[in-house]
């Protein structure tokens, strides 16, 4: 599969992870959005964070959250380093900071270990991930690198119907989501 530069590379597998990890824990998602900025240039644009689109709890309703709602959050948050580990990235750094820091109002247990655990749910569902990734990167294809005319701002890529309806035909199949919360 062609690059389409390491923003991007990066950040269609962990969307996509927290996207996956999030349904099969029963934590769902909105979509997925990311920030361009267009250059002087009149072709050119620079890729910002991409970014689920999903629900975060305060930081007052942690404390009392029932503990399997905070492990699927865990793991929900952990998704995203896992969709990388499990598309064959071996150097997690400081683009994973922003759920380091989110796993912190929860955990004191490291990204990189839940990730692993995550990761396992992602090997279970790999053909739903990589039409996942397949749909989020055509997605960004079609909306933000043949769009001449984008402006600079948050793109929406794929919307909760687009999901519901990619994770529907899975679960119609075989007859189960995998959830852990429903």
């Amino acid at each position: 599969m062609k690059s389409l530069g390491p923003a991007v590379d990066h950040g269609i597998p962990h969307e996509a992870g927290h996207i996956l990890v999030g349904r099969m824990v029963g934590i769902p998602t909105r979509g997925v959005d990311v920030e361009v900025v267009r250059l002087r240039d009149p072709e050119g644009i620079r890729v910002g964070d991409f970014a689920t689109l999903g629900y975060a709890p305060p930081d007052d309703e942690i404390p009392a959250m029932n503990p399997e709602l905070g492990a699927a959050f865990m793991l929900y948050i952990a998704g995203g380093v896992a969709g990388n580990k499990f598309s064959g990235m071996t150097k997690i750094g400081a683009e994973a900071d922003s759920d380091r820091m989110a796993l912190a109002r929860i955990t004191n247990k490291s990204l990189e270990e839940i990730s692993d655990v995550a990761v396992g749910i992602i090997n279970k569902r790999r053909r739903e991930f990589r039409q996942l990734v397949s749909l989020i990167r055509q997605r960004y294809v079609d909306r933000i690198t043949k769009n001449r005319n984008i402006e600079s701002g948050r793109h929406l890529l794929v919307t909760q119907a687009d999901l519901d309806k990619l994770f529907g035909e899975y679960i119609s199949s075989n007859g189960q989501n995998g959830g852990v919360a429903q």
